[in-house]
């Protein structure tokens, strides 16, 4: 299986590492810090398929000597796109509750540091993080890493974007000599020592539309996500355009043919007569459309079935499971091990 969440992160993370020591930490020899750590001269081209754990060992090295804020600057410049396919899902789910558990799941699912869960208190929406033992030796610089980035992540869903800021958050860790730089970035008070990792946010927020209609941004999460728009991207054919607009704005589309009538400045009766013409129908392509992206979100995240429906609009998850076996003739649970299986023998 193609999982893509875990490794695209790691290389991005790289990459943004190598700019960022550039841009603010020049005195540091990258070179030398690569042979320091075993990892190569030029480790931010590294091809191995380890990034994450690599990310993790550079990160510790600049803690331990050069840069102790480092992992929290990293995590500052976390953006949806680093999630590829993931992100894309976050950024189309109905709301902040429905797109944060996506992400919480797929973390936990894909990560071996740490599990990630969304609570519902009587007041708040607790983001609950919760480190495996192999990150123990390294508990500070993975929640230093987690909370910042995990708050990007929120924020780019949320219609304040970066001026959002939480309630407050709890760490169980000892309060660093750079304890200031969290309540910076994070922009509230930060807990140090508690029983237990928590980003709290007003519980309000969980209902919340994600805004709609950035398909640059869209585009932006994963190349699966332009492969599937190919030549409809730039087209100005009816049925592209309806696909397009499926894709990029589902939330004002809601896979119906008033709502899509109505961006394109057209009526329902005339967008119908225009789909006739071009031998297709909207609900032809609205199927396509799921299951194009029914089919990367079982190859490419670790998202469940249950969730999977839910995202592609399915009130219940047979209905979504009998239209998936009835368009490609296999269940989305026979595809997904036969993918991972052929995966595997690569």
């Amino acid at each position: 299986m193609q999982l893509i969440e875990m490794e695209q992160l790691g290389a991005r993370l790289l990459r943004v590492l190598w700019r960022l020591l550039q841009q603010h930490y020049p005195e540091i020899d990258c070179a030398e810090l690569g042979r320091r750590c075993n990892l190569g001269e030029e480790w931010w081209q590294n091809q191995s398929s380890n990034k994450l754990v690599n990310t993790l060992v550079l990160l510790n090295a600049l803690r331990s000597h050069d840069a102790p804020a480092i992992a929290l600057e990293l995590g500052d410049l976390a953006e949806l796109s680093d999630l590829g396919l993931l992100g894309y899902a976050m950024l189309t789910a109905a709301n902040c509750e429905q797109a944060t558990n996506i992400s919480c799941h797929a973390f936990s699912e894909a990560s071996f540091l740490v599990r990630v869960k969304l609570e519902r208190a009587e007041q708040h929406g607790l983001i609950q993080f919760q480190l495996t033992d192999n990150a123990l030796p390294i508990e500070q610089l993975i929640l230093e890493l987690c909370s910042v980035a995990a708050w990007r992540y929120v924020q780019a869903i949320l219609p304040e974007g970066r001026s959002a800021v939480p309630d407050y958050v709890e760490l169980s860790c000892s309060p660093p000599d750079h304890a200031a730089r969290y309540s910076e970035l994070l922009g509230c008070t930060v807990h140090f020592d508690s029983p237990r990792n928590t980003i709290a946010l007003p519980i309000a927020w969980l209902s919340r539309p994600i805004p709609s209609g950035n398909e640059q941004a869209l585009i932006a999460c994963s190349h699966h996500v332009q492969h599937m728009f190919g030549d409809s991207y730039r087209s100005a054919g009816i049925v592209p355009q309806v696909k397009r607009l499926l894709m990029a704005r589902p939330q004002d589309c809601r896979f119906k043919l008033e709502n899509t009538a109505k961006l394109l400045r057209l009526s329902p009766r005339s967008l119908r007569r225009h789909l006739d013409q071009s031998g297709s129908s909207f609900r032809k392509i609205c199927l396509d459309v799921r299951m194009e992206l029914a089919r990367e979100y079982l190859y490419n995240t670790r998202m469940s079935l249950k969730q999977i429906a839910y995202q592609l609009g399915y009130k219940h998850p047979s209905n979504f499971n009998r239209a998936f076996s009835d368009y490609y003739g296999n269940s989305p649970q026979a595809m997904r091990r036969a993918n991972h299986a052929a995966f595997q023998q690569v």
